[in-house]
């Protein structure tokens, strides 16, 4: 066991470490990295390196990066339509393309199935920073692509393919205001990355701070007369991350990554008046509650492949450490403070999984793939808690091991076999046996069918059935007490403030869910980027886990050991630790659409590579001044590879990514609008046998934030042209009425329209930037989320709003505004005319 000392001097290397590397990865930034000297490397119009597919004469080869077997992507983008959409990073990106990723599959909040050129990686930690200025291709995939890769089929996948050779420094900052005022954020990034074919260095290093936003800083109406400087809406953070990445290729086709992550955030909470007599009216007079979080993690991946069968290893630890002190009220009988609460908790685990997916044997209509894991993984919870004259500890330990097979074998194919009449028709089976210390074998069987009738139509039909086993955490967080905690008391129709206890119940049960999906896709117009996709989920879960819901009549009677009432029949202590329901039922439709199309850019950016002229007039790599490719087609000869094949982009008339491909154009613009509707059909809990049903749909409550919205829907549109860009995400969720009981009444819950506002300007295609050399590569943003400033409204029957739902309460930031500055500093790379070889370097 590490002492105290111990611990912060092993804090103290990392940080010195992590120092040291950046210090030495950002210098190489000044010498080019070797590149092949008879490759001419495509550029766009600010001097990116564009990445290219092959095609031969005989067929096409499928992409550089592609996932194993014949998946067709939902949606794919290129780099012209993700510079479109003015992120930083590939954690914003994921951000902006929440309603294309979303999945009724999994247990909620899932991230997606993250590969890299068609491979796994050890965890999101290793891409979380990556530029998006590094990605040729992101493709969208359905569930089902992820059992080929040994993950279950919960989440949708994303595959990003990255380019070949790319070097940058990239820096940026960042102020975040809401226009209420009260609080602020400043944070800082800077990212160095290299990249040269499978080798690849990154360091990111980012620092955040947030300050205090205070109830006296809102419209926030108080009945008990307490000074709203001593309880805070939102706490004070401060963060630090810093994280690298270093990968390299070992030979005989074999690549490695290992990826180390440290992060450090705090935060400072204000919880009402302490009640000492002495520090009454000062801002001392607050009770405090102090986190500190401290994460470290290590990951690796290898890929390779051995007689047509590929396979990856992977392994990830991870340390987390969390020390929560709590202040408690003044005791008045004797004069003094009560001892605060402190709760401590420590979590290390560690996993490795092996992969193996081919080709098994070949049937009439193609081959039959397989993929084959096994995987262990051990995990160790220490926690305690010290509550006054009450002790109590933890120390959980969970080990595991699983093994999961995959097949994929086509019945029918368009394009061999005898009955290709019926289109590609292939069929899955999945299964897993999983083996924990704490609960025994659980087990996952699966499967489905695949059809595309036509090459513009995709239907998918899949079966899982599925155990589940409560977290360790779940099982045995420390517990946590927290005075003045304001709930909306369902029962009685008022709001109070009460004594919260949270933290693990370790009587927790495993669940099993069954999931049933029927998902169609459609792209009707050849030459038109739109994609129709509707998914009918259908979740049957039973023993659920789930965080303790509200306070309702019919809650408080399937567990009345939870809540205390004083004699009047007020509320006064709840235990929110988790429990599991009998039964939940839920059934969903959502559909909708996604259209992009290139926009040819009106200007030629001021930095545009030049090159001698070519024949017919045309400057290739630059302003294009006649001849072919002045009309927008490719000069005689161009695009030609050794052997017949061609270099082609996405899109007629556009080279990949939208820039011109080769020679440029400057096509670089992007106009796209996608539209998402969720219908929640069906949405039903029985807690316990014997308590009546909850209809969430219908009256019925679990969070005391807001009624289940039957509906949703969410819009993107998006336009970007000559280095500007706007973006605008707007979502609407229908209201609601939870019903109450006991005397108190009903509360009605408003329509939610929320707009999120997004304005870029890559200043080094502007013309200004060519006076000044400085702005090649320098972005601003203006980000405003809920641009109306809109909030839930929230009425009882009497039409007055309880204490507990007013507008400050339940959103207490409103409108924010972000302002930005990202500069990307790119080595300047000479271009040679055509014909003529690039020195190596």
């Amino acid at each position: 066991m590490l002492t105290r000392r111990q611990g912060a001097a092993r804090w103290a290397a990392l940080l010195a470490t992590s120092a040291v590397s950046l210090a030495l990865a950002t210098p190489a930034l000044a010498q080019a990295p070797a590149a092949d000297p008879l490759e001419e490397p495509a550029l766009d119009e600010e001097g990116y390196e564009v990445d290219e597919l092959v095609v031969t004469a005989a067929r096409q080869v499928a992409p550089r990066g592609s996932v194993v077997g014949e998946a067709e992507p939902e949606i794919t983008l290129d780099q012209r339509e993700i510079r479109a959409l003015g992120v930083s990073s590939v954690a914003e990106l994921l951000t902006a393309l929440e309603p294309q990723l979303a999945s009724g599959r999994g247990r909620g909040g899932g991230r997606p199935i993250m590969l890299v050129n068609g491979m796994r990686i050890s965890s999101f930690s290793e891409i979380r920073d990556l530029p998006p200025e590094t990605i040729v291709r992101t493709e969208i995939l359905p569930e089902e692509v992820a059992l080929r890769y040994g993950y279950r089929a919960d989440q949708r996948v994303v595959n990003f393919v990255l380019r070949r050779r790319f070097r940058a420094l990239t820096l940026e900052g960042g102020v975040t205001l809401p226009t209420e005022g009260g609080r602020s954020t400043v944070d800082a990034n800077a990212n160095t990355l290299q990249i040269q074919g499978d080798t690849r260095t990154q360091f990111d290093v980012k620092a955040g701070r947030t300050t205090a936003l205070l109830e006296d800083e809102r419209d926030v109406v108080r009945t008990d007369g307490q000074d709203g400087a001593l309880r805070t809406l939102l706490p004070a953070n401060r963060s630090l991350a810093l994280n690298g990445v270093i990968a390299r290729p070992l030979g005989d086709g074999v690549a490695a990554s290992l990826n180390g992550r440290v992060e450090f955030t705090e935060s400072d909470a204000r919880l009402g008046p302490s009640g000492d007599p002495f520090l009454a009216s000062s801002e001392l007079d607050a009770l405090r509650r102090l986190t500190d979080n401290r994460e470290a993690h290590v990951g690796v991946a290898v890929n390779g492949a051995v007689s047509g069968w590929r396979w990856s290893f992977t392994g990830n630890a991870d340390r987390t450490s969390s020390r929560t002190l709590t202040e408690t009220a003044f005791d008045e009988e004797t004069g003094a403070f009560r001892t605060p609460n402190i709760a401590r908790s420590t979590v290390t685990s560690a996993d490795a999984e092996v992969l193996v997916n081919g080709t098994l044997f070949d049937l009439p209509a193609g081959p039959v793939n397989a993929a084959f894991t096994v995987g262990a993984d051990t995990l160790n919870l220490e926690s305690e808690t010290r509550r006054q004259d009450l002790f109590r500890s933890a120390d959980l330990d969970r080990q595991s091991g699983r093994a999961q097979v995959n097949f994929d074998a086509p019945i029918a194919s368009r394009r061999r076999g005898p009955i290709g009449s019926l289109g590609d028709l292939s069929v899955n089976f999945n299964a897993e046996v999983r083996h924990l210390s704490d609960f025994g074998t659980l087990t996952t069987i699966g499967g489905g069918i695949t059809w595309s009738p036509i090459e513009a139509v995709r239907i998918i039909a899949s079966i899982t059935d599925e155990d589940g086993a409560p977290t360790i955490q779940q099982l045995g967080n420390p517990e946590i007490v927290t005075e003045n905690v304001r709930v909306f008391d369902f029962v009685t129709g008022e709001t109070v403030e009460v004594t919260r206890l949270e933290g693990g119940n370790p009587n927790l049960l495993a669940d099993n869910r069954r999931v049933i999906k029927l998902g169609l896709t459609l792209r009707p117009f050849e030459e038109t980027d739109f994609v129709f996709r509707a998914d009918y989920t259908r979740t049957r879960i039973e023993d659920e886990i789930a965080s303790f819901p509200a306070i309702t009549p019919e809650i408080e009677a399937a567990f009345d050991d939870r809540i205390d009432r004083d004699a009047e029949g007020r509320l006064t202590r709840v235990d929110v630790r988790p429990v599991n329901f009998d039964r939940h039922e839920r059934d969903e439709l959502r559909w909708g659409f996604n259209y992009s199309r290139p926009l040819r850019n009106t200007r030629p950016p001021p930095f545009a590579p030049q090159r001698a002229a070519a024949p017919g007039g045309a400057q290739t790599g630059g302003a294009q001044t006649g001849g072919a490719a002045a009309e927008g087609r490719p000069a005689p000869g161009e695009g030609q590879r050794a052997g017949g094949g061609e270099r082609q982009g996405r899109g007629a008339g556009f080279g990949p990514g939208g820039f011109g491909g080769r020679r440029g154009n400057f096509a670089g613009g992007n106009l796209q609008f996608a539209a998402f509707h969720t219908w929640r059909l069906k949405d039903e809990i029985l807690i316990r046998p014997g308590v009546p049903v909850l209809d969430l749909l219908d009256g019925s409550t679990l969070g005391s934030g807001s009624a289940t919205p039957k509906h949703q829907l969410d819009v993107q549109a998006g336009v970007s042209r000559n280095g500007l860009g706007a973006r605008l995400n707007a979502r609407w969720q229908q209201g609601g009425t939870v019903q109450s009981g006991l005397g108190g009444s009903g509360l009605t819950f408003s329509d939610l329209t929320t707009f999120n506002l997004r304005l870029f300007a890559d200043l080094g295609l502007q013309p200004m930037a060519r006076e000044h050399t400085w702005m090649r590569g320098a972005r601003v943003s203006l980000n405003v989320d809920n641009l109306l400033d809109e909030r839930v409204s929230v009425r009882d029957a009497a039409g007055a709003t309880p204490i507990n739902y007013q507008p400050d309460l339940i959103d207490p930031l409103g409108r924010t505004v972000r302002v930005s500055f990202r500069k990307i500093f790119l080595p300047i790379r000479a271009v040679p005319p055509p014909g003529e070889r690039r020195p190596a370097t």
